[in-house]
């Protein structure tokens, strides 16, 4: 269900929307690929595993930015207006972990392992969780409009 009159806090500009979703659903296919190609031997592109992974480390970088360019904005106001914290708060949870996992599959050699399993649960879960926050976020702006026309119009 998607709500067409909403309340305009903590509202993302359309390049914003739109670049988050774009680089999210190429993050997100380029690191199931990677996954089924390396670990499954499963290969649903006629693409090397290794041009794969590049396309998820690009992506990935301009995700962390476009996470970055939304805190100041987005997720403060809408922390302030008591808005969506359940699931922007695992969004941000899962975001560090991914960042922080992400650097140690790059960087660390005996945690690669455990950071390899962290980073595959977790990003499996944002795949899910990322939709989730923005039809929970359209819901919680919708019902605040509803509720403040209410409170209008009692008086």
């Amino acid at each position: 269900m998607i709500y067409k009159r909403r309340s305009r806090v903590a509202h993302l500009p359309a390049w914003q929307l739109i670049s988050s979703h774009t680089i999210f659903l190429i993050c997100a296919s380029s690191g199931i690929f990677y996954l089924l190609g390396h670990e499954f031997e499963i290969m649903p592109l006629a693409i090397e595993n290794h041009t794969i992974l590049i396309a998820h480390g690009i992506s990935a970088y301009l995700f962390v930015l476009l996470f970055g360019a939304v805190l100041p904005t987005h997720i403060k106001a809408a922390w302030k207006a008591k808005r969506n914290r359940i699931s922007g708060g695992l969004m941000i949870t899962a975001m560090s972990l991914l960042l922080i996992s992400g650097l140690f599959l790059y960087y660390a050699d005996e945690t690669r392992d455990a950071a390899l399993w962290v980073h595959w649960i977790i990003g499996g879960g944002l795949v899910l969780l990322f939709p989730f926050h923005f039809i929970a976020g359209r819901r919680a702006n919708y019902l605040a409009l509803k509720h403040h026309e209410s409170k209008s119009n009692q008086k």
